[in-house]
């Protein structure tokens, strides 16, 4: 495991800082939506004219003669050139909210790899709590024996309880090392090797209701900004489709001068005639995209609502039970281990009730570090679901 005095710790506000300065899945994300934006901007840009110049030479046995034009051409956008810039802005618009979306899952997977780490560091603490016990059991019974005031079988009986702790102990220094792994992983830029989290709060998270928590979502969340904005882009791309049934016209302007010294100006226009096509197809299609983009969006708003009512009955339930039993599992259990070890210790406890008190202690602490960190998952999750910024209260 790293070294203590080379290992970062952080807390969940600085773990989501970093998460946004350094992850590249998110920085993927940012990437497509800007990319869209530029699109966007570009459908705003007008057609460029074309300028040309044209020399004609002419001749009829030694009559020479010469025709120059110079002309600029430009086409008129009309029919659709309103809805089209409309709809790029939509999927700009989409394309943001979209990558919001996405911030907001990574920062869910973030928030679940910090509470895995904090609890990781936490379950460690108290086993290593129980070990040292047993350690320090060890030497007093192999001191005890030496001066014959001992069996073997007490004796082999603490070494093989401390040699079962010490596995515990070295899964758990594993699963610390792994987490702090995975937590680095999404929050630093390669080459750290890890980072440690700080403990999660002791009081508990706040009551939410579930009116304030539907209401929320259905405000805030990013994937309703997602399909609304899709709608309309697909309304204003349905509009440019129809429009395009009449082309746009084109202008030319420009200059001739002839070898016999005419010269002059002219104006022509272009219209192309719809007679074969008019564009219906892409119309159709168009109309049938507006018709997904609506029914995703009711189904997105009613996945919505059933995700928020998931995520907050299982946050009410671990709630529940950490009200009911956080509090009678640690009821008189911070000193149960050091009694324990006193009392033996002065030989006022027997072998088996030092194994049942460290026991006892062990199941009390990991059972109250299950709660916690339940507790906050289903917290976190819910905040989620609602479309509120993670961060502790």
């Amino acid at each position: 495991m790293q070294a203590a005095d080379s290992l970062r710790t952080v807390g969940l506000r600085e773990a989501l800082r970093l998460f946004r300065e350094n992850n590249l899945s998110l920085s993927r994300a940012q990437s497509e939506a800007q990319a869209l934006r530029g699109e966007a901007r570009q459908a705003r840009a007008y057609p460029n004219p074309t300028l040309q110049a044209t020399h004609e030479p002419l001749w009829r046995g030694s009559e020479r003669q010469s025709e120059t034009y110079l002309n600029v051409s430009q086409q008129i956008e009309w029919s659709g050139r309103s809805a089209q810039i409309r709809a790029a802005r939509e999927r700009a618009t989409a394309a943001r909210a979209r990558a919001a979306a996405d911030s907001a899952r990574l920062v869910l997977q973030v928030t679940e790899a910090y509470v895995e780490a904090a609890t990781a560091e936490t379950r460690l603490r108290r086993l290593r709590q129980v070990t040292d016990v047993f350690r320090q059991a060890d030497s007093s019974m192999t001191k005890r024996r030496s001066e014959g005031d001992a069996s073997g079988y007490a004796a082999r009986r603490i070494r093989l309880e401390r040699a079962r702790y010490e596995q515990r102990l070295a899964a758990a220094r594993l699963e610390v090392r792994n987490a702090r792994e995975q937590l680095a992983l999404l929050v630093l830029p390669g080459g750290t090797p890890s980072v440690a989290a700080k403990t999660l709060p002791s009081k508990r998270p706040p009551a939410i209701s579930v009116q304030e928590a539907l209401q929320a979502a259905l405000q805030q969340r990013p994937e309703l900004r997602r399909w609304q904005s899709a709608v309309e882009a697909q309304k204003a791309a349905r509009r440019a489709a129809r429009r395009e049934a009449w082309p746009d016209p084109s202008v030319t302007a420009g200059y001739k001068r002839q070898s016999d010294g005419f010269k002059g100006a002219f104006l022509g226009v272009g219209i192309p005639l719809p007679l074969f096509d008019r564009n219906r197809g892409a119309a159709e299609a168009e109309a049938e995209r507006l018709d997904a983009a609506r029914t995703q969006q009711s189904l997105a708003r009613r996945e919505i609502r059933n995700e928020v009512r998931q995520a907050h009955a299982a946050y009410t339930s671990a709630r529940r039970q950490s009200q009911l039993l956080s509090d009678e599992l640690l009821r008189g259990s911070g000193d149960l281990l050091r009694i324990a070890q006193t009392s033996y210790d002065e030989g006022e406890m027997s072998l088996v009730e030092l194994l049942d008190a460290a026991d006892a202690y062990r199941d009390a602490r990991i059972r109250s570090v299950d709660l916690r960190v339940d507790l906050w998952t289903r917290y976190f999750s819910l905040l989620r679901a609602m479309g509120q910024p993670i961060n502790l209260p």
